[in-house]
């Protein structure tokens, strides 16, 4: 499946995705990591909140367990430019920290 939405990466370890549906663990610090490489960014597409950590838009076509909105496996991850999650009707109110 393809997830689309927020990435956010606020602290070492830790990793969601928010879609239009809702939020995706993508891993937690000490606990399960799901396999494969989180997306990369460009700096006019990631917000800085906490050193290098922060959130960016994002799209990941993934294996995942739906019923604990768990990405176990990433097959391939790309950015997208911030505005792109912004400007969704689906995601608006839904960028970290905001």
């Amino acid at each position: 499946m393809t997830l689309c939405g927020w990435f956010d990466n606020p602290t070492p370890g830790n990793a969601w995705l928010t879609d239009r549906d809702g939020e995706w663990t993508i891993g937690t610090q000490g606990g399960e990591q799901a396999e494969g490489d989180w997306p990369d960014f460009a700096a006019n597409r990631w917000v800085e909140t906490n050193g290098p950590h922060g959130h960016g838009c994002a799209c990941m076509r993934v294996v995942a367990d739906r019923g604990e909105r768990e990405i176990r496996r990433i097959l391939a991850a790309w950015s997208r430019p911030l505005s792109a999650c912004r400007q969704d009707k689906h995601l608006r109110g839904k960028e970290p920290g905001h």
